[in-house]
């Protein structure tokens, strides 16, 4: 699963999924395979089951494809397939009582390191939470910019608007977010490494 810097618009990609090009779905998996094993792994802290969270989060996204709306993240949509799919399954396995000793000594061995994977979990739907509550416009200004990595030239050019306007908007869509968290999230690295 070796992920690959994005060659084309995500949003291109998931037009042409919703248009049943195997092409793009599979462009999209290697894109996205790689941080969505590790999401699970993090998880799970089981390789086969982090495996298996991957191939049921593009099975989905194959199924699900023609509801996936224009503006939609697509990087939210997946990461927010594969927590499910892992909590899921973390469920079902609770049941079984040598798992859920498992998971209880794993835990403890690794606490520190677990309490900060979860907390970037919850960081990182927090953000898109708040993400999804900008502006239109603003909104998709900080997409092109954060998730598809267009420069502010790039994204001026596309949408027909000053740079100038883009780096105003960026600007505002950060105070926005800021102003959505808490001051100990506001100081976390995780926030500052991703956004900043």
């Amino acid at each position: 699963m070796n992920g690959t810097p994005a060659s084309e618009n995500t949003k291109q990609l998931v037009k042409r999924l919703k248009e049943e090009d195997m092409k793009a779905f599979d462009i999209l998996y290697r894109q996205y395979s790689e941080r969505l094993y590790s999401f699970a792994f993090s998880i799970l802290k089981n390789r086969e089951d982090a495996k298996e969270i991957v191939q049921d989060t593009f099975l989905k996204l194959w199924n699900k494809r023609k509801e996936i709306q224009p503006n939609q993240s697509l990087n939210a949509y997946l990461f927010t397939i594969s927590h499910n799919i892992s909590i899921d399954l973390i469920r079902k396995r609770l049941k079984d009582e040598k798992y859920a000793e498992y998971l209880k000594t794993h835990v403890t061995k690794e606490g520190t390191e677990t309490e900060n994977l979860f907390h970037f979990n919850e960081l990182t739907y927090k953000l898109q939470e708040a993400i999804q509550q900008l502006p239109k416009q603003r909104k998709l200004i900080f997409q092109m910019s954060r998730e598809e990595g267009l420069s502010h030239a790039e994204i001026a050019k596309k949408l027909n608007i000053s740079v100038k306007t883009v780096e105003n908007q960026i600007n505002l869509s950060l105070k926005s977010i800021r102003r959505k968290l808490n001051s100990g999230e506001l100081k976390s690295f995780l926030f500052t490494s991703l956004f900043i």
